[in-house]
């Protein structure tokens, strides 16, 4: 009994590890830290398989928790819809028509925002301009928003129910999301092969995070209020990077294979002239396997 407890945890760790593990490689959706919490009932089930036979059979006993444990968060991991908490800020889901999807956060009261898109492959398009909080739309029945935190700073999470193609077959999803314009947002999106177009130039961006794997990725930069920073993550790309007119910027780029080059004149080196001096800049800071990098 005391042998199988003393590896319960530690087992416990490695399998929770290995779902975040293949979250960040784009092959499942990521969990969060809410739908974890909602796997509480497994913890009643695991107690009642201890009491009834833990001292008869320890060894399969052990096998038996680890595979509940492995199955409730590969549940939660790969499929958003269940378990999933509802947060204080109301939000829509609507069909669209014929395979498609909608979904919404009304802006209601709130003063900032943290999103959260995670997707699989297929084409998407970001940009600022939007009335509501966030809005997105999908060509195919595959958007789960939810929402959590306090309703002036709301915490929003698209997901993607059908992450679509990652080793073949099925049909490329398409996604369109809109973002207010006039809150400050933090962002963060994860998603696998396909070609994205993260336009943030009429977003009032805080920082970003930005993990796809082999893709095409255009990321237009926003009017920084601040030092903004925005930090990429991509396989074996093809990566555009756009500073406007006006923007102060700096981009780095680290990997074994990765070419860095320019096509604008404001560009010297890999920041503009006013980098160095600027209060209000985009720092944006990349690592990518073998790929291309273009500053536009």
């Amino acid at each position: 009994m005391i042998g199988r407890r003393g590896v319960f945890w530690p087992l416990l760790l490695i399998v929770i590890g290995l779902v975040f593990l293949l979250a960040n490689f784009g092959l499942i959706a990521p969990p969060s830290a809410l739908a974890l919490l909602s796997l509480w009932p497994l913890v009643l089930i695991l107690a009642g398989i201890d009491i009834a036979f833990g001292q008869r059979w320890p060894l399969g006993v052990l096998a038996l928790d680890v595979l509940i444990i492995a199955f409730g968060v590969a549940l939660v991991a790969s499929q958003p819809t269940i378990m999933t908490p509802l947060g204080p800020v109301a939000f829509f889901q609507r069909s669209a028509g014929p395979g498609v999807s909608s979904v919404l956060a009304p802006h209601g009261d709130a003063t900032a925002l943290t999103l959260h898109l995670n997707g699989g492959a297929g084409t998407f398009n970001v940009s600022g301009g939007g009335s509501d909080l966030v809005s997105a739309t999908s060509d195919q029945q595959n958007l789960v928003l939810r929402t959590s935190g306090r309703s002036d700073r709301p915490d929003v999470r698209i997901d993607q129910s059908d992450q679509g193609p990652r080793f073949g077959g099925g049909v490329p999803t398409h996604v369109d999301v809109k973002i207010a314009s006039d809150l400050p947002t933090s962002f963060d999106m994860n998603a696998g092969a396909g070609e994205f177009v993260v336009d943030l130039r009429d977003v009032k961006l805080t920082d970003a995070r930005i993990n796809v794997g082999a893709a095409s990725l255009r990321i237009v930069l926003p009017k920084p209020t601040g030092d903004v920073s925005i930090v990429v993550s991509a396989g074996a790309s093809n990566l555009v990077i756009e500073v406007p007119e006006g923007v102060e910027a700096r981009v780095n780029a680290s990997g074994a294979l990765v070419s860095l080059h320019s096509d604008n004149p404001r560009i010297s080196g890999s920041e503009t002239s006013g980098y160095s001096s600027a209060k209000d800049r985009v720092t944006v800071r990349i690592s990518a396997g073998a790929s291309s990098v273009a500053i536009r």
